[in-house]
């Protein structure tokens, strides 16, 4: 009983937390292809603003933030992708100087050049589940030339599907 109950919770958690962070477009690899003609503008993509206001900064430390993305249930050896916009809210070019990725079994796509003021880029990210099994949270840091970083989080499940 108390397994069920927390499986229950867990999952109202994923889906109030992907209510209050604004989604985050997860497809499958083949779903990705169908729906590669679709614009960024249609759908509804995870917007990270940047840089940081300088209110997120603690004891000294540059700004960071921090952003999910629920990937939600997935067969084992399963691929993802998605995509999250990236947003240059100042008057000042932006530089992202380094994406990072928890481990190897999550990629990010992105275009190092400026952001100009105003400009907004879309990043793919990937996320393979084989050998992988249960709960999953993985990380993309985004980390601009000001030392800001903003934390995308991968949230999912990886269930290994009866024969």
């Amino acid at each position: 009983m108390r397994k069920g109950f927390i499986s229950t919770t867990l999952g109202l958690l994923s889906v109030a937390l992907m209510v209050a962070c604004g989604g985050g477009a997860a497809t499958t690899t083949s779903e990705a292809q169908t729906s590669a003609a679709d614009s960024a503008d249609a759908e509804e993509l995870l917007t990270i603003r940047l840089p940081l206001p300088d209110s997120l900064a603690v004891d000294g430390l540059p700004a960071r933030s921090y952003d999910t993305i629920v990937m939600g249930r997935m067969a084992a050896g399963e691929r993802l992708q998605g995509r999250f916009r990236v947003v240059n809210t100042s008057d000042k070019p932006l530089v992202i100087v380094e994406v990072i990725t928890g481990c190897g079994c999550t990629t990010a796509d992105y275009d190092p050049a400026p952001l100009t003021p105003g400009e907004e880029r879309v990043m793919t990210w990937q996320f393979d589940s084989r050998g992988r099994f249960g709960q999953q949270f993985k990380s993309i840091e985004i980390v601009t030339a000001e030392r800001q970083c903003a934390t995308v989080y991968l949230d999912g499940e990886v269930y290994i599907p009866q024969k």
